[in-house]
C-alpha cells in the first residue's frame, strides 16, 4: 500500500513538473506543494530556461523565503556531490543524466547566485511594487511612491472617519448614523470601513447606484415591500384571517383554561383595526412563537383532547406560525438591507477621504498595488508595457492559487496572455504552472473563491490548447502528512451532499491515499458537552457550597484534561517509542486562544500534568515590552510626554505616581526639560 502511493504521488509530481507542458495542479495539505514547485524550477533550468526568465509568484513571503531556501540548498549540494550522486538526483527529478545535464547541474549555483537580485521569486504584491516601480508614469501614480504600513494605514483610517463623522450632514448620513448608532461603536465601524476597503471596486458600484442601493439590497434579499410599516400593513390583513378566526373561536368555546386564554387573545387582536393590529404585531407574534422564535408546541396551542377531535384547528395555527416566521424573515431581511445601505453610505466618504489622504502623501497600500498594476496591463495606451514584460518572462509559476483573488487572476491572465498567442506562442516553449488546493479557497483569503478558481483553470487550459501546447490537468491526492484513519475521515465528512458543495468540484469524489500506511492513527468523536442543568437552591437556606454553574467550556476542559491524565499515567504503551507514553506527546489544537484554552491548561495543572501552556502571546501586549516601546518613542521624540510619563513609572524610570506629579505639575514646558531642570532637588528625580 505505502509503495502504491509513493508511486501514484512520484507519477502524479513528475507529471507536473515536466518543463515541456503547462499544468494546473489541484494538491491538498501535506502532498508536497512546496517540492512539486521546486522540481518545476529545477527541471525547467535543466531543460535550458534561462533563471532571469522565470517569474514564481507566491501568497505569502514566507512561502517564497521557503522556496529559495530550498531552491539555494538543491543547487549547493549538487555543486558538491560525486557525479553518481549527482545522476541519481537527476534521475529522480526525471532528467536524463547526460554529461551535459551533470555539467549544467553544477553550473546553475553559480548561475543563479550571480543574478541581479537573485531568482524572481517573491508574493503577487511585491511583483506589483516591482512593476509600479519601473512603470510609474504609465501607471499615473508618482515615481517616489512608498508602501504604506499597517499602522499608517490604520491612522488614515481613522483620521478619514473621525473627518467623516465630524461633518457628517444631509438627510442620507444623519439618518444612516441613526441606522448604526444602536449597533456598533465607532471603532467597530471603523473595522467595518477596513474590510469594505478589501473590495473597493464592489463598493464603487454600489455606491454608484445612489439611492437605488437600498432597493438593490433589498431585491437580493428577496424583500418587495419598500420598507416595515408597509411590510406590516400588507401583514396584518391577509386571505386566511377568516379561517383562523372560526379556529380561534372554536378552540375559545371548547378547549382547555389554557388554550382557551390563548384562543381569546387572538380574537381580541383580530378585532382590531388594521392600524392597532401593525402597533401590536409583538404581542401577535408572542401567541403563535416562543421566545426562541419558533412556532409554539402543538399542546400549547390546542389542547390533545380537542386536537384528536378537531386536527384542522392545530392545522390552521400552525399555517399562521409559519406565516409569521416568514414575516419575521421579512422584517428581519429589511433591517439587513437598511443598516446595509447606511454602513454603504457612510463608507464611501471614508473611503473616498482615505484616498486623498494616500494621493497627497503618494503612499500605496497592499490593494493599490494590485488596483495599479492590473490598470496598468488593461490599459490600450500602455500595452508597451506587456510587450517589454512578454520579452522578459518564459515562464510563470503561480503557488497557492486557492489564496488568488479575481483581480490577481487577472494580473496572471494579462502576464500570460502573449504566452499562447501569435509569434509568441511560437517561438520558444513557453509554460504557465499553477498549484492549489480548491478546497481552501471556502476561507476567502483576500475575496478568492472558488468559482475564480475553476474559472481561471478553464481560461488556461484553453489558451494552452489553443496554441497547439500540451495542458495537463494534475491532482496530488496522495498524503506525506496524515495517517489513514484521519483520511478517511475527511474523505467520509465531504462525501455527504451537504458538506461536499464548495468543496469538492461537481461530479467529483474526494480521496486521499496516505503515504504512511501502517502507521498507528485514531480518530474518536467525543459528544458534545452542554452546560450542566443549574441546581435549585432551596429557598430560605443558606448554602454550604459554592452553586456557581459550570459553563460548557469548563465541562469539556475538565473531560479532556481526565482523558489526558489518564493516558500518561504511564499505563498506555507508545509502541513506536517503546515507552509509556509521557506528557509531551500530547499536542492539543484549538481553534482559538479563549476562555477555553484557559480552562483547559487551569484543568491540566490541577490533576498535575504538565502543560507547555499557551504556545502564543501577543509580544506589545506584555508589560515589559510596553515600558521598552514607550522608552524609544520618548527617545525618539522627547517633547512626547505622555510617553516619557509611562517611562518615568515604569520600572525603568522608578517614579512614583506622587513624585510624577510633583515634577509635572505647573511645569512651564515639556516634561523632559522639567525633568533635566529638577533633577538635583531629589534622589529619586537624579537617578530617573
Amino acid at each position: 500500500m505505502s509503495e502504491t502511493a509513493r508511486l501514484r504521488a512520484n507519477r502524479a509530481q513528475a507529471d507536473a513538473s515536466d518543463p515541456d507542458v503547462s499544468a494546473f495542479v489541484a494538491a491538498s495539505a501535506g502532498s508536497g506543494k512546496t517540492k512539486l514547485l521546486t522540481d518545476r524550477l529545477l527541471r525547467l533550468m535543466l531543460g535550458g530556461a534561462a533563471p532571469e526568465r522565470i517569474q514564481c509568484l507566491t501568497f505569502t513571503k514566507a512561502a517564497a523565503a521557503e522556496m529559495a531556501l530550498r531552491l539555494q540548498r538543491v543547487l549547493g549540494r549538487w555543486v558538491t556531490l560525486p557525479e553518481p550522486d549527482l545522476a541519481r538526483a537527476l534521475d529522480a527529478l526525471g532528467v536524463d543524466p547526460a554529461p551535459d545535464a551533470l555539467a549544467t547541474a553544477r553550473a546553475l549555483f553559480a548561475r543563479v547566485l550571480d543574478l541581479p537580485g537573485g531568482m524572481r521569486i517573491g508574493t503577487i504584491h511585491a511583483f506589483s511594487q516591482s512593476l509600479l516601480r519601473r512603470f510609474p508614469l504609465e501607471a499615473a501614480i508618482s515615481p517616489h511612491f512608498q508602501l504604506v504600513d499597517d499602522r499608517d494605514a490604520d491612522e488614515a483610517l481613522t483620521d478619514a472617519r473621525e473627518g467623516m463623522l465630524a461633518r457628517a450632514s444631509g438627510a442620507g448620513q444623519l439618518a444612516a448614523l441613526r441606522a448604526l448608532a444602536g449597533l456598533t461603536s465607532a471603532d467597530d465601524f471603523g473595522k467595518l470601513v477596513k474590510a469594505l476597503q478589501s473590495d473597493r471596486e464592489r463598493l464603487s458600484a454600489a455606491l454608484a447606484l445612489g439611492d437605488g442601493l437600498a432597493a438593490a439590497q433589498r431585491r437580493v434579499l428577496g424583500v418587495q415591500a419598500a420598507d416595515e410599516p408597509s411590510l406590516l400593513t400588507e401583514a396584518v390583513a391577509w386571505m386566511g384571517e377568516s379561517v383562523l378566526r372560526d379556529a380561534a373561536t372554536a378552540v375559545a368555546a371548547n378547549g382547555s383554561p389554557a388554550v382557551q386564554e390563548r384562543a381569546r387573545a387572538i380574537l381580541d387582536w383580530l378585532s382590531l383595526d388594521d392600524q392597532k393590529r401593525a402597533a401590536h404585531w409583538t404581542d401577535w407574534c408572542g401567541l403563535f412563537l416562543n421566545a426562541s422564535a419558533e412556532a409554539r408546541g402543538p399542546t400549547t396551542l390546542v389542547n390533545k383532547v380537542l386536537a384528536a377531535k378537531r386536527p384542522d384547528l392545530l392545522d390552521r395555527y400552525l399555517e399562521e406560525a409559519h406565516r409569521i416566521l416568514r414575516i419575521e424573515d421579512q422584517r428581519k431581511a429589511l433591517r439587513l438591507a437598511d443598516v446595509s445601505n447606511a454602513l454603504a453610505v457612510l463608507a464611501g466618504p471614508v473611503a473616498a477621504a482615505y484616498a486623498a489622504r494616500k494621493a497627497e502623501s503618494g503612499l500605496l497600500d497592499y490593494d493599490d498595488l494590485i488596483d495599479g498594476t492590473l490598470r496598468l496591463l488593461q490599459d490600450p495606451g500602455a500595452a508597451w508595457v506587456l510587450y517589454k514584460l512578454d520579452g522578459g518572462l518564459d515562464h510563470i509559476l503561480l503557488d497557492e492559487v486557492q489564496d488568488t483573488a479575481p483581480s490577481q487572476w487577472h494580473i496572471a491572465h494579462r502576464l500570460t496572455e502573449e504566452f499562447f498567442a501569435g509569434a509568441g506562442a511560437r517561438d520558444t516553449t513557453r509554460t504557465v504552472f499553477a498549484v492549489g488546493d480548491r478546497k481552501q479557497s471556502i476561507y476567502s483569503f483576500q475575496g478568492a473563491d472558488t468559482a475564480e478558481f475553476d474559472r481561471s483553470r478553464d481560461t488556461l487550459e484553453k489558451r494552452v490548447l489553443r496554441a497547439g501546447q500540451v495542458f495537463r490537468d494534475v491532482t496530488l491526492d496522495v498524503s506525506f502528512r496524515s495517517t489513514a484513519p484521519v483520511l478517511a475521515l475527511v474523505d467520509a465528512v465531504f462525501a455527504g451532499p451537504l458538506a461536499a458543495p464548495g468543496v469538492v468540484a461537481p461530479g467529483e469524489t474526494l480521496t486521499h491515499y496516505p503515504d504512511r500506511a501502517g502507521h498507528a492513527g485514531l480518530v474518536e468523536v467525543w459528544p458534545l458537552a452542554p452546560p450542566p442543568p443549574a441546581a435549585d437552591a432551596e429557598p430560605w437556606t443558606v448554602p454550604d457550597r459554592n452553586q456557581s454553574q459550570e459553563s460548557a467550556r469548563g465541562v469539556l476542559a475538565n473531560a479532556l484534561a481526565d482523558w489526558i491524565a489518564a493516558q500518561t499515567n504511564g499505563s498506555v504503551p507508545l509502541q513506536s517509542k517503546a515507552r509509556p507514553l509521557a506528557p509531551g506527546d500530547v499536542l492539543i489544537l484549538v481553534r482559538r486562544r479563549d476562555a477555553f484554552s484557559r480552562a483547559l491548561v487551569r484543568a491540566l495543572k490541577a490533576r498535575g500534568v504538565p502543560v507547555a501552556g499557551l504556545d502564543r502571546m501577543v509580544l506589545t501586549d506584555q508589560p515589559a515590552v510596553q515600558d521598552l516601546m514607550a522608552l524609544c518613542d520618548a527617545l525618539l521624540l522627547p517633547s512626547d510626554d505622555l510617553a516619557l510619563a509611562c517611562v518615568l513609572t515604569s520600572p525603568l524610570g522608578g517614579l512614583t505616581d506622587d513624585e510624577l506629579a510633583d515634577l509635572a505639575m505647573e511645569r512651564p514646558g515639556t516634561l523632559y526639560e522639567a525633568l533635566r531642570a529638577r533633577a538635583e532637588q531629589r534622589p529619586s528625580w537624579r537617578r530617573a
